[in-house]
């Protein structure tokens, strides 16, 4: 298969959302027929900080139906499955959503933040209510592969990690921001997820700029742990051929049974 993972620029400037938002569009505008799966980042709807919480719900409204649309036509275009977040509308608010949307365009999956950042539980243009429940591990099957998600926050929640394990998936599909963490630790947060899940993540996020130190880092990475790309600050689509059925399996143990690593782990919980 051929991800095309989506990394477009994002400023500190709200001056500069409209730019940094065609620019987004414009990326799915490069991506083609030869992808199976795009990706895009968290909050694709909102690509620049905003001065207040008003306005970035204002963005939500503007942009988000736009990038729905786009998304959507690309899904067709492409013949692709195509993993984008911008917010859903309740009547509480916006959720922070990534959307799942099949190759003929039609949305087959919502997948909600499971732990929406402090910013976002202060935000009341914001529905975070859904979170106060836990709501599992949620999971799209699609043509016989088993999608699993994270996002930005997300990811920061290890106690997770065992249960998206034992739900045997295939891909794990991150939105993030994360503007704060460096490359290293964006690297090492990614490798341990895929390595205890035993499944291939594709993470897109923002690019902060050439010589940002933080954030960006889009990434494909194998299950036992291997970058496979990354992007770093570069602002683009990065297309990947990975086999979403390769699997990583060691002895479990000295002289063990060969097994991924979360089936070592389990096979000794006692709690």
């Amino acid at each position: 298969m051929k991800v095309g993972i989506i990394q477009p620029p994002y400023s500190m400037d709200y001056s500069q959302i409209e730019c940094c938002f065609h620019k987004a569009l414009s990326l799915l505008d490069e991506c083609d027929d030869s992808l199976d799966i795009i990706v895009l980042p968290e909050y694709s709807d909102v690509l620049s900080s905003t001065p207040d919480r008003e306005t970035f719900v204002k963005a939500i409204e503007k942009y988000g139906p736009i990038i729905d649309k786009k998304a959507k036509e690309t899904a067709k275009r492409c013949n692709a499955l195509v993993f984008a977040n911008y917010g859903y509308k309740t009547d509480k608010g916006y959720r922070n959503t990534t959307h799942v949307i099949d190759r003929t365009g039609k949305e087959v999956g919502l997948y909600f933040k499971a732990h929406p950042a402090p910013s976002e539980l202060n935000n009341p243009g914001i529905d975070t209510d859904y979170a106060k429940d836990s709501q599992g591990v949620y999971t799209v099957d699609i043509e016989g592969l088993r999608f699993g998600f994270r996002t930005c926050y997300d990811f920061y929640f290890y106690e997770d990690i065992v249960e998206m394990a034992r739900q045997k998936l295939d891909i794990i599909i991150g939105c993030s921001y994360q503007r704060t963490d460096t490359h290293q630790a964006l690297e090492i947060m990614n490798q341990f997820l895929a390595y205890n899940t035993n499944a291939w993540l594709l993470r897109s996020s923002i690019s902060l700029g050439e010589d940002s130190k933080v954030c960006g880092c889009s990434m494909v990475v194998a299950p036992d742990g291997s970058i496979k790309a990354n992007m770093k600050n570069e602002v683009g689509v990065m297309v990947v051929e990975f086999n979403p059925n390769e699997k990583y399996y060691k002895s479990s143990g000295f002289k063990g049974k060969i097994k991924s690593h979360y089936e070592y782990v389990d096979d000794g919980r006692n709690k």
